[in-house]
């Protein structure tokens, strides 16, 4: 990892046609054998061209070496339980500043009231697919990887057997 824990860092997301999309400002928390764990700490605020967004809770998110979609993982509103919320992406790859990818629109979420993964936002995805012109392969693969991470999710398979909790304690601290 050229990272070093304990860092601040910026994972900036952009759209197919290279228009800007979100930049999340985190803080390298460290690296397993997933990949290197980013936190962001309750009230951060993540930005994109027209919105800003308040992290209401702590969060981490792993980039995993070869994977093209980044989970996040929060403590849901209630804190009962963890919620996900899982970026579809393209050209996802750590960086010196962070990480940087493409958005391909399409998310996995668990979160209440739904306690069952699902994939969220196929309509932009279709619309995007054709005002973007997404390449044949490149919107099979994230196709396929939206619905194998909404399994592996379900399953509570890879990174999403509860290893997160160990890497969110370190945030709310």
């Amino acid at each position: 990892m050229t990272l070093e824990p304990g860092s601040p860092a910026e994972l900036r997301w952009r759209k197919w046609d290279g228009s800007p999309h979100w930049v999340h400002p985190v803080i390298v928390l460290g690296e397993d054998d997933t990949g290197v764990w980013f936190g962001q700490q309750q009230g951060t605020v993540s930005r994109r061209p027209g919105a800003d967004f308040h992290a209401y809770r702590p969060n981490v998110k792993v980039l995993m070496p070869g994977a093209q979609w980044m989970p996040a993982f929060f403590p849901d509103r209630d804190g009962a339980r963890i919620g996900l919320y899982v970026d579809i992406a393209a050209e996802l790859r750590l960086e010196p500043f962070g990480a940087s990818a493409i958005d391909m629109d399409l998310d996995v979420i668990v979160r209440a009231p739904r306690p069952a993964p699902y994939i969220d936002d196929v309509d932009e995805f279709s619309h995007h697919r054709r005002a973007m012109n997404y390449p044949n392969a490149v919107a099979a693969r994230a196709l396929t990887d939206a619905r194998r991470v909404r399994e592996l999710a379900a399953r509570r398979e890879g990174v999403f057997d509860g290893r997160a909790e160990a890497w969110l304690a370190l945030m709310e601290r």
